[in-house]
């Protein structure tokens, strides 16, 4: 195996962690807290708290992660008094999860802007290259998590 090859791999992603770090560095949360919020504000009007039933498999299809990160996000958000918990009326089996106005309010400006880097970012990188960034990417991350789950069947 090219060692140099493999170290610029490595290289190349810890550099894209940081681009992440940098891309959220003037929101309010990261981008799982972000995602998570604006799936549970998403239609509701500005300042007004609103109530869902997240969906937790969809959730973690979208981010790619475990049910107990979800669970970690969501006591993240209820700390920062974006959101609240309670016992669906509707159907006690439910947890309805609330935005805070203060929590709204977090998610529309965190959204403006990281909307605003996304911007910047697509306009400097090019839609065409970004495009083919994430169909590379894409590949590579379901090669991980296929050699990734084979191994973990080995042990």
């Amino acid at each position: 195996m090219d060692d140099k090859l493999r170290e610029q791999f490595l290289a190349a992603t810890i550099r894209l962690k940081k681009m992440e770090s940098m891309l959220v560095s003037d929101c309010e949360m990261q981008i799982n807290e972000l995602v998570i919020l604006m799936s549970i504000t998403k239609g509701c009007a500005c300042g007004k708290s609103c109530g869902t039933n997240l969906n937790v498999p969809e959730i973690q299809k979208k981010l790619h992660i475990s049910k107990p990160a979800v669970s970690y996000i969501l006591n993240t958000l209820e700390k920062k008094n974006y959101i609240t918990r309670e016992i669906d009326p509707e159907d006690r089996r439910k947890i309805a999860i609330n935005a805070t106005p203060q929590g709204q309010a977090a998610a529309e400006e965190s959204s403006l802007r990281y909307d605003r880097a996304w911007r910047e970012l697509l306009s400097g990188f090019g839609e065409d290259n970004m495009q083919h960034l994430i169909q590379l990417l894409t590949l590579l991350n379901e090669h991980c998590e296929s050699f990734c789950s084979e191994e973990k069947k080995k042990k």
